[in-house]
């Protein structure tokens, strides 16, 4: 977030902080021309030149998200395969011995597993940065006049509400069966969100990660909507680190 603000970004730095930014998005190769062909976007300016210096050159939502759009839609496929698997049961087709089903519905078994909760805490977790920074850029900028634009407008809404709502569901699930978190079934199932801490020192500790998704969802809002208010961006993002060494100290 550091070279969103609104300061003057060397030429070399914003270089160096746009590779930065396409190895945070995980950007194998650039999806924005295929994106403004198939949903026939006009083209729009960014939010500043520190936005465009980083590679944020758009306005629209997929675009920003770059290759990280690609992963949430193969893990939707994964999971459409993973549903397809499991109706191939014994339970569910009437097979003989030596048909294939069975081995189907392992392979089924074994995708449904990976792919709740494990899979997808890891894939949002690491992408909220940039998912947030994209839908606050978009909601900036909310058009609706045409298809293209509305569909943009109501996805960028959509996943800010799931951003918003997915570290409050984090706290609720973790603090409701923190007692049974050390148990194999829940390391498993929602273990990627306390992996790295020491769960002897009680639920406090969990303010730690929750705290880091809310900082980022606080900072995409102020490098996006305060951005011609540089003491105001300062002070807030001060105002973070201070509650983040807080949180620290009281663990």
């Amino acid at each position: 977030m550091m070279p969103l603000l609104t300061v003057i970004l060397p030429a070399n730095a914003g270089i160096f902080f746009a590779q930065i930014m396409h190895i945070t998005a995980f950007e194998v190769f650039d999806t924005k021309p295929y994106l403004d062909s198939y949903l026939r976007l006009e083209p729009a300016d960014p939010v500043n030149a520190n936005f465009e210096a980083v590679g944020l050159e758009s306005i629209y939502f997929p675009q920003n998200l770059g290759t990280l759009l690609l992963a949430f839609v193969f893990y939707l496929v994964m999971v459409i395969l993973s549903k397809l698997l499991l109706l191939c049961s014994e339970d569910e087709v009437k097979v003989n011995l030596y048909s294939p089903c069975p081995s189907f519905n392992e392979c089924g078994k074994i995708l449904h597993r990976n792919l709740f909760w494990g899979s997808l805490i890891n894939l949002v977790t690491e992408a909220y940065s940039m998912m947030t920074l994209s839908c606050m850029i978009n909601l900036k900028y909310l058009r609706w006049d045409s298809f293209s634009l509305i569909f943009m407008s109501s996805l960028s809404i959509l996943v800010t509400l799931v951003l918003l709502a997915y570290p409050a569901f984090f706290a609720w699930e973790l603090t409701k069966d923190f007692d049974s978190l050390e148990t194999w079934h829940m390391r498993k199932k929602y273990g990627k969100w306390y992996e790295d801490l020491d769960l002897r020192n009680g639920k406090m500790v969990l303010l730690q990660p929750i705290w880091l998704l809310v900082r980022r969802f606080i900072m995409s809002v102020m490098v996006v909507f305060l951005s011609k208010t540089v003491i105001l961006q300062i002070a807030l993002m001060t105002l973070t680190i201070i509650v983040q060494v807080v949180i620290l100290g009281r663990i």
